[in-house]
């Protein structure tokens, strides 16, 4: 089961995952991110800076919930670094609260780390190992075992506290359920580890224990006071702050000629890493902390990011109240944990495949690898070693696609049949396309020397300039160009610049005005004609009107013959 599982919805194409996660163990195909688990140290980088809030945390809550409701004895290992976390002024209420919510009560994991410091004092006197690099932080454990492991014998063979712990509390009280809860979410791993898979029952964070006294209406403050499950854990509550384990083994006195050293951070137990790889230090006594600053600030510590110095100084203080002398240890419990090369095997293409993938986006040579880290990767040639294991995808690449983008756009403002003029608030032109170029037979770089009112009249400009408003389809007539242009003019709020838009509609004037004299032509032709015939049915008519009345005297004279025998009229 993931970990860190990812809210598809949210995912949006921003890579912050991929350039913070330090072993870069994030898939990233059609746009989404993807934990690859193998691959996954569970530092939890990227569930907090992921700006989106795309990462979901798996959560053993249920498990726990449905524990408490079975009635068996639940006990919770609570990390000391709740003190710093939950803002504690009275422990026995924490603890209190903790019964609260059903668990059979709370006991210290510190006290888990008085065993494991005494390992690793121990480890000391025997002086066999090159270095002793400490193993309570299963995140630098993951580091080591997945990409250093040349240096897994330098791991010191000790199980972490919680595990020390869990094992103390199930010796003490057999038939118990052991809960551990703290900041790391790394820990949700190491209690299915198979290693020691049947010690810790389920893992809660702050954040989980949080919500569990929230929506249970269980106030810390308010509770009832309770004693922890063990004694005062002493110098151990250091452990969760920088050099918490170092102050413990010095609380053991006999160090010898072993050199101390604290790091803390992600990149900082990378760079010891390859420190130690290359041999550079020899005899030290090394506390490791993938979360910068130690264990306050884990990924799930519940508190706000700015407050792991005060939670730092909350639990010293709290540490300090009893450290005058080491604690008895009067258990005996399994301590040894052994480490092994789990690096994950992944092809590496060769030279060839690696230059022809870096060619997809536009790196021919050496010289075009800007390593700019936008994608994620600290090179581009390890962003093409990632393409190619199928870890990311070409177009992550932001300049080569912030190029082709450009690319695109000049090309359609190049190749554009219409004549394209920007202009600036001071009406300087500020681009100048290759149709406007062969309109006003310019070059565009003379153009970008130019302001509008050299080329033509600027008022249009100005009108848009000063109202916003855009101006559509306006007929502009450009005599001395021998031109006449269809304008558009459009305010550009977020450049202030105006672009203009002119079509040129001179052969469509021209073909118009053709049509209108060819129109008048042969009206002034049917004219014509109209008019012949009108002359032709005059004379027609002329001359049927004369035979008509020659006819008609005629006829008169018949008829008077007829009816009065005479030619009379």
């Amino acid at each position: 089961m993931s970990i860190i599982g990812l809210k598809k919805a949210n995912c949006k194409n921003c890579y912050r995952c991929v350039k913070v996660c330090p072993v870069k163990s994030i898939r990233v195909a059609d746009g989404q991110a993807e934990i690859i688990e193998k691959n996954c140290i569970l530092c939890g980088t990227c569930l907090e800076r992921c700006p989106q809030n795309a990462k979901t945390l798996i959560s053993h809550r249920d498990s726990v919930e449905k524990l408490l409701r079975s009635g068996e004895k639940v006990i919770l290992s609570v990390a000391p670094s709740y003190y710093g976390c939950f803002h504690v002024t009275d422990p026995a209420k924490f603890a209190g609260a903790v019964k609260a919510l059903g668990f059979f009560g709370a006991s210290e994991t510190s006290e888990g780390a008085a065993y494991v410091t005494a390992e690793y004092h121990r480890l000391m006197q025997e002086n066999v190992m090159k270095n002793i690099v400490t193993t309570c932080c299963p995140s630098f454990n993951r580091l080591v075992e997945l990409y250093h492991p040349s240096l897994v014998d330098q791991l010191a063979p000790v199980v972490s506290p919680m595990i020390a712990h869990a094992r103390l509390l199930k010796q003490r009280f057999p038939g118990a359920r052991v809960v551990f809860c703290g900041p790391c979410i790394a820990k949700i791993d190491e209690a299915d580890d198979v290693r020691h898979s049947n010690d810790v029952d389920a893992v809660l964070t702050f954040e989980d224990l949080i919500a569990m006294f929230a929506d249970s209406g269980v106030s810390i403050e308010a509770a009832q006071p309770a004693s922890f499950l063990n004694g005062s854990s002493k110098i151990l509550r250091m452990y969760p702050v920088n050099e918490g384990i170092l102050a413990s083994l010095r609380q053991l006195g006999d160090t010898g000629d072993w050199k101390f050293l604290s790091v803390s951070g992600t990149t900082e137990s990378k760079d010891l890493c390859a420190a130690l790889e290359r041999g550079e230090l020899e005899h030290c006594v090394i506390e490791v902390n993938a979360c910068r600053d130690g264990c306050v600030n884990g990924p799930a510590c519940g508190s706000k990011n700015h407050e792991r110095f005060s939670s730092s100084v909350r639990v010293r203080d709290y540490a300090l109240e009893d450290c005058d002398e080491y604690p008895v240890l009067r258990d005996r419990i399994p301590m040894e944990k052994k480490f092994f090369d789990h690096s994950p095997k992944e092809e590496i293409p060769d030279e060839d495949t690696i230059r022809a993938i870096l060619a997809k986006i536009g790196k021919m040579g050496p010289e075009d690898e800007l390593n700019c880290g936008s994608c994620g990767y600290p090179t581009c040639r390890d962003k093409a070693i990632a393409v190619f294991q199928g870890k990311a995808e070409l177009e992550m690449c932001v300049p080569y696609m912030k190029e082709r983008a450009e690319s695109f756009a000049n090309c359609l403002l190049a190749e554009t049949p219409n004549i394209t003029i920007m202009v600036d608030e001071e009406l300087n032109v500020v681009e100048f396309n290759r149709a406007a170029e062969k309109l006003f037979r310019i070059t565009r770089a003379e153009a970008l020397q130019k302001c509008i009112y050299e080329l033509l009249d600027p008022s249009d400009f100005e009108f848009v300039f000063t109202s916003h408003q855009s101006i559509s389809d306006k007929k502009l007539v450009l005599k001395e160009y021998g031109a006449t242009l269809e304008e558009t003019l459009v305010y550009v709020e977020k450049n202030n610049i105006v672009i203009g838009i002119f079509r040129d509609v001179t052969q469509e004037e021209k073909n118009l005005e053709n049509q209108y004299r060819l129109r008048a032509e042969t009206l002034e032709m049917a004219q014509k004609v109209i008019d012949k015939q009108m002359i032709a049915a005059q004379q027609i008519a002329s001359l049927l009107g004369e035979t008509t009345a020659e006819t008609k005297v005629s006829l008169t004279k018949l008829k008077n013959m007829i009816v009065f025998d005479s030619d009379e009229a």
